[in-house]
C-alpha cells in the first residue's frame, strides 16, 4: 500500500459525560514523531493515545490535538483555600471606607492566585468511558489512514513511470553491452598491428590482457542485480503490498544507484554512459518522491 506522508483529519465525538475533539495532522519526517497537544495529558491519557498512534502509523511527524470538554462536575476537584481568603479579607477591610461595599464573587475568586483551584479528578474516566475514547481515537486514526491512502494513490503513477523508464534503460544497456566484446576486440586488433614492431612483443601475452580487460568490463552481474531490484520495486508499488514501502524503497534505490554507478565505471561506451546518466536521474526522482511516502 502507498500512503502519503501528509494528511489532516478533524473529528468530534460526543459521550453522555464529555465531548472529545480530535485533530490529526501528518507531515513529512524521516522517522515517526508524535506530538500531543490539548488536555489529554492532564487527564492521564497521553501515554495511551501515543501508543495507539505508534501502532497505527509507521513514519511522519504526527501532530495530535485531543481536547476534552467535561460535562460531569464529579470529574473536577474544586479547592477553596479558606485560610488564605480569610487573610486577604482581613488585610483589605481596614483600608476600606465605611461606605465602601466589599463584594466577593466567583470572578474575583478566580483572579486571586492560590485561593481558588480547579483541577481534574485523579481518575476522571471509568472503564466504559475509556473504551469510548479508544474507539473514537482509533476511528480518527483510521480516517487519517484513508486520507493518506487517497493522497498516496496520486504518487503511485509517477513512481511506476520512473521505474518503467529505468527498466527500458536497462534493456538498452543490455543491447549495447552485447556489442562491447567485439568492439573491444577490433580496437585491440588495430592496436596489435602497431605493436608488432616493438621489441620483445608477445602476442600471446597481448591476448591475455585483452581477455582480462573484457572480463573486467563485463557488467552482466550488475545488470542482473539491477533487474532484480526493479522487480522488487514493482512488487512494493503494487496495491497488494501489505505494508507502507517508503523506507524500503529508499534503501532499494541506494542499491539500484550502486549497480548503475558500477555499470558506468566499467563501460567504455559513450552511449551506455548517457543511458547510465539518465538512469541516475530517474533514481533521484524516485528518491525525491518517496520523501512524501510513509
Amino acid at each position: 500500500m502507498i500512503r502519503s506522508m501528509t494528511g489532516y483529519v478533524s473529528r468530534s465525538y460526543n459521550h453522555l459525560t464529555f465531548a472529545l475533539h480530535i485533530s490529526l495532522r501528518s507531515l513529512n519526517h524521516k522517522f515517526l514523531e508524535v506530538n500531543l497537544r490539548g488536555n489529554a495529558s492532564w487527564l492521564g491519557l497521553e501515554s495511551e493515545l501515543r501508543s495507539m498512534t505508534e501502532k497505527t502509523l509507521s513514519r511522519g511527524k504526527i501532530d495530535v490535538t485531543a481536547e476534552f470538554e467535561l460535562f460531569d462536575p464529579g470529574k473536577f476537584n474544586i479547592n477553596l483555600n479558606a485560610v488564605l481568603l480569610d487573610k486577604i479579607v482581613h488585610m483589605v477591610e481596614p483600608t476600606m471606607k465605611k461606605d465602601d461595599r466589599f463584594v466577593l464573587n466567583v470572578d474575583s475568586l478566580l483572579k486571586l492566585p492560590g485561593v481558588f483551584n480547579l483541577n481534574y479528578a485523579d481518575t476522571p474516566f471509568n472503564d466504559e468511558e475509556r473504551a469510548f475514547i479508544r474507539e473514537s481515537y482509533q476511528d480518527a486514526l483510521n480516517e487519517l489512514l484513508r486520507e493518506k491512502a487517497r493522497e498516496g494513490e496520486k504518487l503511485r503513477e509517477p513512481l511506476n513511470r520512473y521505474g518503467a523508464q529505468i527498466r527500458e534503460n536497462l534493456e538498452k544497456i543490455r543491447l549495447l553491452s552485447a556489442k562491447q566484446p567485439e568492439v573491444i576486440k577490433e580496437k585491440f586488433a588495430a592496436r596489435l598491428k602497431e605493436l608488432y614492431s616493438l621489441p620483445n612483443f608477445s602476442e600471446s601475452r597481448f591476448y591475455e590482457e585483452v581477455v582480462f580487460f573484457i572480463d573486467k568490463s563485463n557488467i552482466a552481474e550488475e545488470m542482473d542485480r539491477l533487474e532484480s531490484h526493479l522487480k522488487y520495486l514493482e512488487e512494493m508499488l503494487s496495491p497488494e503490498y501489505p505494508e507502507p514501502p517508503g523506507r524500503k524503497v529508499g534503501f532499494l534505490m541506494q542499491e539500484c544507484l550502486r549497480e548503475v554507478n558500477t555499470i558506468g565505471s566499467k563501460t567504455q561506451d559513450a552511449e551506455i554512459s548517457r543511458v547510465v546518466i539518465h538512469s541516475k536521474e530517474l533514481i533521484e526522482n524516485i528518491k525525491e518522491q518517496i520523501l512524501n511516502i510513509e
